[in-house]
């Protein structure tokens, strides 16, 4: 059977390198609703907020749990990601996000900040780059398990100061050891495949994200997690993952759509392309055990013509120039 491409994390040995460092000094916790929940607790005095109209549904939920109204500014695709920002005068809070590990500015908020406005910024997708946010936000959230085969873990910080109230309590066991166990699996399934055993780790993969989906709320990140993460090599994944992006730019240049030029990438998450046949290209992939992800399903209220267009091109630390390629000869014949 051909290498398997993409999907969750196996279990991976410790690197040797320095670990992350973090752009502001701050606090893990457990996912990234826990981080952007944590801030909201933080600034407590927020009725309404504005997020991006491309975003997950992860970042919505903790502001409507607190009882945040949310509305949203529009991100579309106009030869390159166009974002309209309309900030009306009863909006308390904007979050920005970045996309991908690929460089968009933010606009100019002053005016936002002068009158009390607070911003914060979702760096999930430039944790790696070397400029991974901007110098007018007031607070940092990210969740850490879209880079690293880590059970759990979620970054807030507060520029200028600390966050009260930091989630202190460990997740729970059943959690850690079902993740732990998925990954242990995965790792079997990739060295010897067999179909039983993909099934169980998949379900076991399926039963802790649902747990986290449902079990944020004043959590930290667990040991095992913080450790692993003391010891990964950026520098080395930061090389891996833009070497491999620029083979799928260079081989597919003239053939895909791609949502950002390839000048503009920092530290890629991952290779986002447009497609109109986006399912039936998924599925081919699929087929040929190529497992890339959408960002994101739509979440109720929001809107944009990327939901249905967008797929994320694997090209993270765990794969190769060899395996660019294979990805672009099943690819480049649907395009």
């Amino acid at each position: 059977m051909k290498k398997e491409i993409g999907s969750e994390f196996h279990k991976i040995p410790f690197e040797n390198g320095n670990g992350f460092n973090m752009p502001l000094s701050g606090y893990l916790v457990f996912s990234g609703r826990t981080a952007i929940e944590t801030v909201l607790k933080d600034i407590n005095e927020a009725n309404k907020a504005i997020l991006p109209s491309y975003c997950c549904d992860s970042m919505i939920e903790p502001f409507k749990r607190l009882g945040i109204e949310v509305s949203f500014y529009q991100v579309e695709f106009e030869d390159g990601l166009k974002i309209e920002l309309e900030i009306s005068e009863d909006i308390d809070i904007l979050l920005w996000c970045n996309y991908f590990g690929f460089n968009v500015s933010m606009p100019d908020l002053t005016e936002f900040i002068k009158r009390g406005g607070v911003i914060i910024e979702d760096i999930t997708h430039s944790l790696l780059s070397r400029i991974s946010f901007h110098t007018q936000s007031h607070y940092l959230v990210a969740s850490l398990r879209k880079w690293e085969p880590i059970y759990c873990g979620g970054y807030c910080a507060k520029a200028g100061g600390g966050i009260h109230n930091i989630p202190k309590k460990a997740p729970k066991l059943e959690f850690l050891e079902c993740k732990k166990k998925a990954m242990e699996l995965k790792n079997e399934y990739l060295a010897y495949p067999e179909p039983k055993k993909k099934k169980k780790f998949l379900q076991m993969f399926e039963e802790s994200n649902r747990w986290i989906a449902d079990n944020y709320s004043g959590i930290s990140i667990d040991s095992w997690s913080k450790d692993y993460l003391d010891h990964v090599n950026i520098k080395a994944q930061r090389s891996i993952r833009y070497n491999n992006a620029m083979v799928l730019y260079k081989s597919l240049r003239g053939k895909a759509r791609f949502l950002f030029r390839a000048s503009d990438m920092d530290c890629p998450l991952f290779v986002p392309i447009l497609l109109e046949n986006r399912e039936e290209v998924k599925q081919i992939l699929i087929e040929n055990h190529i497992y890339c992800p959408i960002h994101w399903p739509r979440p109720r209220g929001a809107n944009s013509y990327l939901y249905e267009k967008e797929l994320s091109l694997i090209c993270d630390q765990r794969y190769d120039e060899e395996d660019m390629e294979r990805i672009v000869s099943i690819l480049s014949p649907l395009l």
